[in-house]
Formats: C-alpha cells, structure tokens, sequence
C-alpha cells in the first residue's frame, strides 16, 4: 500500500493518458467516418491534460527531475549544493502556494458565478479543481524532495 502512494501520481497520471488516448481515437474516428465531432470529448481531454500536466510536474519533483539548469549547481563545491537545492526548494514551495490559492479562488469564483461547460454543461469547478489539487500535491512532493535531499549525505545528494 505504501508503494501504491509514493506513485500515486503516477497511477492517476495512466489511467487518465488511457482515457484521454482512447476518446480522442474516438473523436477522430467519428469526425473522419461519421463526419460528426463530439466536441464534450475535447472538455474531457483538455481537463484531464492540465491534470496530467500538474502531475507530472509533481512526479518529476518527487523524483528530483524538475527544470533546472545543472551547469550552475556542477560549478558550486559538493558541500554548498545542498543549499542551492533548499533555495530552489524554497522557490517552488512558494508557487506552489501561489498555485494553490489562486486555483482555490479561481474555483470558489466558478462555484459563485455558476459556470458550466459549454459542450457537458457540467459545473466548471469540477475541470478547475485539477489547479489546487494538483499544486498541493507539487508542494508536497517538493517539501518530500528538499527535505531528501538536505538530509542526505554529500555522497548520495539527490541531484
């Protein structure tokens, strides 16, 4: 069960590139034999690729992938690179706060304004809660980084 969380983006990150792959076969097929376009197909896998976006973003910072440019940190002596790491930890904390709240705000002015989709008609909410959520969990996998990497020794530093 343990390993099931540590991948937890992972597993959600597959079945949801499953769904999307499979209704944009879908859509293509009926828009080149039926001539017909199912365009809630497209709400579907435009929401459920700003979800995979975000989390592949915190799969990537589990695992220490994230963007950065090494040239600068292979430059610093060993010892002073578990500080780098702890600023850009620090860095990424922060937008991921900013992430967060904004998505929050973004989802509460949703749920007020009464927001639908055009194609499902479903509550907007619903596609923009994947925002938040998905910052919470690029927070905790970089918290779950720095705090890997700061620890470990300067041998088996995780960058």
């Amino acid at each position: 069960m343990k390993k099931f969380f540590s991948n937890f983006e992972n597993h959600i990150m597959a079945g949801a590139l499953f769904i999307m792959t499979f209704i944009t076969v879908i859509n293509v097929v009926s828009r080149k034999f039926l001539h017909l376009s199912m365009s809630f197909l497209e709400e579907i896998t435009t929401a459920m690729f700003i979800l995979i976006s975000l989390l592949g973003t915190a799969a990537a910072a589990r695992k220490g992938a994230h963007l950065g440019l090494s040239i600068f940190t292979d430059l610093i002596p060993k010892k002073y690179q578990k500080y780098v790491t702890a600023f850009s930890t620090i860095c990424a904390v922060f937008f991921s706060y900013f992430l967060i709240r904004y998505g929050i705000d973004m989802v509460i002015s949703e749920v007020k304004s009464g927001q639908t989709t055009p194609s499902l008609g479903w509550p907007e909410w619903i596609f923009g809660l994947a925002i938040p959520v998905g910052g919470l969990m690029i927070l905790i996998r970089f918290i779950e980084f720095g705090l890997k990497s700061f620890r470990a020794k300067e041998d088996e530093r995780c960058q």
